[in-house]
């Protein structure tokens, strides 16, 4: 009797979690058939949920503060056809254009810069889980890479722990959906900044990252830098972010795993019919983008994620009695990213 009755405690707990679970996920998305609910800075559909935080991000170094505008874009998907990446024209590799074209011919709500991979030579690449590079030619860099899988869980590696023949099973075998090929990886197996990175533009620099929380669940965080004029402190421009700063606040935010994209000239960000960052210059023609869109009669019905825990959102600093001073804005070399 004893036994039935904690049998009978145990079913009940887990359709109470269940349950739970599935008022959580619906919580975050409209009911089915709902018309999408647009604001400045949020998207929500039946499929999709885009919310955006402007953040005027400081960063103290020794007596003065770097200040740079950030945007995190916090995303929740159904289903992993929502989280996709397009390029312009009819072949990877063979055309440029400004973002917003790119974005638009692909209906995406949200986009960003990608990883550049057609400027490349060698390396991995797959492109909605298109294989077009099998990693058996390298670049000069040996670059990390970032793995999205077809069930939603993004892992990042450097390249010298990548099985190839393991990897390419697992893209024949349909459960590859992207391989991002620029780098570096961000944060360590258990989601800690890292120190030391594999790349050689560390200074100050325009950013675009992903980060991965669990299954469904990413942000694309944009940092402008390079002297742009913040849109957060009119009269302030951006400095940009290290990538050892850049590793601190994927962090604060909660990220398990974060792969660092193009930056420098070409980072932006994209939302609603319009760039919302301030890319240097006006910023550069993309070969590539990744983006968020609602999904497409065409696509390939792959099953739905389980629901997503809320992630922490960054806090602003706590405002000190003795502020440090602001870096004066002077012109310096900044590598290309």
């Amino acid at each position: 009797m004893k036994k039935i009755c904690m049998l009978c405690v145990v079913l009940l707990l887990a359709a109470l979690l269940t349950s739970a679970l599935a008022e959580e996920e619906a919580s975050w998305f409209l009911e089915p058939g709902s018309e999408p609910v647009v604001t400045e800075d949020s998207y929500v559909s039946d499929n999709i949920a885009i919310h955006i935080s402007r953040i005027r991000h400081e960063t103290p170094v020794g007596k003065y503060v770097q200040k740079s505008d950030i945007f995190v874009a916090d995303i929740r998907v159904r289903n992993i056809r929502s989280f996709c990446r397009a390029y312009p024209g009819k072949a990877w590799g063979k055309q440029k254009k400004k973002i917003t074209p790119i974005a638009e011919e692909s209906g995406a709500i949200l986009a960003m810069s990608g990883d550049s991979a057609s400027d490349l030579v060698g390396g991995w690449l797959v492109f909605n889980s298109e294989l077009i590079r099998n990693g058996k030619k390298w670049s000069k860099y040996r670059r990390d890479v970032g793995i999205l899988y077809a069930s939603g869980e993004l892992v990042t590696k450097p390249f010298k722990e990548i099985d190839r023949e393991a990897l390419l099973a697992e893209i024949e075998g349909g459960k590859v959906w992207q391989i991002f090929y620029f780098g570096p990886m961000l944060l360590d197996e258990e989601g800690h900044a890292m120190k030391k990175f594999n790349s050689d533009v560390n200074p100050v620099n325009p950013r675009s990252v992903i980060g991965y929380y669990e299954p469904g669940h990413y942000c694309f965080v944009q940092v402008d830098g390079r002297g742009t004029k913040s849109k957060l402190e009119p009269g302030k421009k951006n400095k940009g972010l290290t990538l050892a700063n850049l590793s601190k606040f994927m962090e604060e935010l909660g990220c398990k795993a974060a792969y660092n994209l193009d930056g420098g000239k070409t980072s932006q960000l994209y939302f609603n019919g319009s760039v919302i960052s301030t890319p240097e210059n006006g910023g550069r023609k993309l070969g590539d983008i990744v983006l968020v869109r609602e999904p497409l009669p065409t696509d390939i019905l792959v099953e739905d994620f389980p629901a997503a825990a809320p992630s922490k959102s960054p806090e602003p600093a706590a405002e000190e009695s003795e502020t440090p001073a602001e870096i004066p804005e002077t012109p310096s070399e900044i590598p290309e990213a």
